[in-house]
């Protein structure tokens, strides 16, 4: 057995609390996103365990065992309460603390869909959020975080959520008191509620910095020992890092930070692969800021919005475990040189560039945001529409240089094809993580396919744009069909080896939902259409 030097270069954390999320966030029995199952749950311990985080923030949603009244939340894949006992003992045993996420006010979709709960809404028709007034809200919430410390006893943290709450000041009566007091002061008072129970309870309490921050002046109204979740991706929706932390640490001791990058989020990745070099710098940036600041920690939040699958994340994740470990000491270099080595047993420094080479959306396959009918109403889906899809490429080639994009995505087509020759090529070496390595695989040929869909029609429009004639000869010369029919040779058998694999880590419903996003009927049909015709 050949030895595997670790990355760590220093003896000791730069910051105590290291953490990695798990989000079930948006999980349902009817919607495409999914999540880890028991092994997959192992799994991610595991690979936290030789990434020295010690710090595991689970939000459950609707895949929690929910008990008595509250039982109906629970999904039809949710895991028993045995699964979450054996869960933390697995944790506990890798020296991992899980802290349950429990959202207390804003995304609660999974439950407001409820009848039984209704009456807890602050706008029945779009159910984002509790009321913040309602007595019936407040006895809810003290059960619901109630139910996640029953099953998470030994956890000093809970986290309450609290972000992106966008229905403050909505029923007649929280805008009679908005109008008076602000919604910000009604925001506050429902946390302080909140988080006042959890600490009676023995447990300290985690919100999300955001809402709390657009009225600052509010915050010292909270109890000292709340802490707060400063989330930030380092893209421009979320504007300057160091200058919203800079009003953080106006009102709130460094100590009560915990810092929060990104693992997967950001629709603009695509549903396939997220751009590590993007995920890497939002989270050397945030870890050497919350290491320059004294803060409690950083847990790298990892969003399932885009639909991108979770083994995407654990580059990420073996990356925060060596900044959050190493701070200021720390060598992107080095980690990006010694990735392969210590992920996967052998000596591949190139590996990071190549995954870097086949990030990025595809028009066939964007994040499973796009089809959501309001960002307030995330449960509410349009049905996949080709017609549109196409109207929407048509529109991006003849707005820019259609030619220049399609030589950029041709380039990255054969980059992928490169990287499958070199992962065959390297798979006899593999020591460590095979299952994670069979992924990188399957990513890279996902990525040849969706790519070769989009080229094929692109060159399509190419066509229609510079001749009056489509002659069988030009198609031939064009290799429009050529590209889509490469597609389709693939896709039936793509679909089968990632059924296979993630069954083995997803519930089985979950997947079948999954897959049935990812690998879009109608767009199968509608290109079988294009090619036939």
């Amino acid at each position: 057995m050949m030895r595997i030097e670790s990355t760590f270069s220093v003896p000791y954390p730069a910051l105590e609390m290291r953490g990695f999320m798990i989000t079930y966030h948006q999980m349902h029995d009817f919607l495409p996103w999914c999540g880890p199952n028991s092994n997959g749950l192992d799994y991610i311990l595991e690979r936290m365990r030789a990434a020295r985080l010690n710090t595991l923030l689970v939000e459950y949603e609707c895949m929690f065992p929910w008990s008595g009244r509250r039982s109906v939340i629970s999904a039809g894949s949710a895991f028993s309460e045995e699964q979450i006992r054996s869960f933390n003992t697995g944790a506990a045993a890798r020296g991992i603390s899980i802290i349950p996420l429990v959202q207390v006010l804003g995304h609660v979709y999974h439950i407001l869909i409820h009848s039984e709960f209704q009456d807890c809404a602050e706008k029945i028709e779009v159910p984002q959020q509790f009321c913040p007034l309602s007595p019936a809200t407040r006895k809810l919430v003290c059960e619901l975080i109630d139910d996640t410390i029953r099953l998470h006893p030994d956890s000093p943290y809970i986290h309450l959520g609290g972000d992106e709450c966008e229905q403050l000041g909505i029923c007649p009566e929280c805008a009679a008191f908005a109008r008076e007091h602000g919604s910000g002061k009604l925001f506050i008072d429902f946390m302080r509620f909140a988080t006042d129970y959890a600490i009676s309870r023995g447990k300290t309490p985690i919100i999300w910095h955001d809402v709390a921050l657009r009225t600052p002046q509010f915050i010292p109204e909270l109890d000292s020992r709340v802490l707060f979740h400063f989330w930030n991706y380092g893209d421009s929706s979320h504007g300057s890092l160091p200058g919203e932390l800079e009003k953080l640490l106006r009102v709130v001791s460094a100590d009560r930070i915990i810092g929060g990058p990104g693992a997967r989020a950001e629709k603009q990745h695509g549903m396939l692969h997220h751009s590590p070099s993007l995920v890497t710098a939002n989270i050397r940036e945030m870890n050497s800021h919350m290491v320059e600041i004294g803060a409690a920690g950083s847990i790298l939040t990892d969003w399932s919005d885009t639909g991108c699958f979770y083994f995407d994340s654990f580059f990420a994740l073996a990356y925060q475990g060596v900044s959050a470990w190493e701070g200021k000491a720390f060598s992107n270099v080095r980690f990006r040189s010694s990735y392969a080595r210590e992920t996967f047993g052998f000596d591949g420094p190139e590996l990071p560039d190549k995954l870097d080479a086949i990030s990025g959306a595809t028009a066939f396959a964007r994040g499973f945001q796009f089809r959501q009918k309001t960002p307030l109403n995330r449960y509410a889906r349009a049905a996949y529409d080709f017609k549109v899809e196409l109207e929407l490429v048509r529109r991006d080639y003849e707005s820019a240089d259609g030619e220049t994009e399609l030589y950029r995505l041709v380039g990255r087509c054969e980059a992928a094809k490169n990287f499958l020759e070199w992962l065959d090529f390297h798979r006899a070496d593999v020591r460590t993580n095979s299952s994670e390595y069979e992924y990188t695989a399957l990513l890279a040929e996902l990525t040849v396919m969706f790519l070769e869909i989009d080229i094929g029609i692109r060159k399509d429009f190419f066509m229609r744009r510079y001749f009056s004639e489509i002659s069988a000869e030009t198609v031939k010369r064009w290799q429009s069909l050529d590209y889509l029919s490469r597609a389709l040779e693939r896709w039936p058998r793509l679909r089968r080896k990632f059924s296979d694999f993630a069954a083995n880590f997803v519930p089985g419903p979950l997947l079948e939902n999954y897959l049935a996003e990812l690998f879009q009927d109608t767009l199968f049909s509608s290109l079988c259409t294009v090619v036939n015709h």
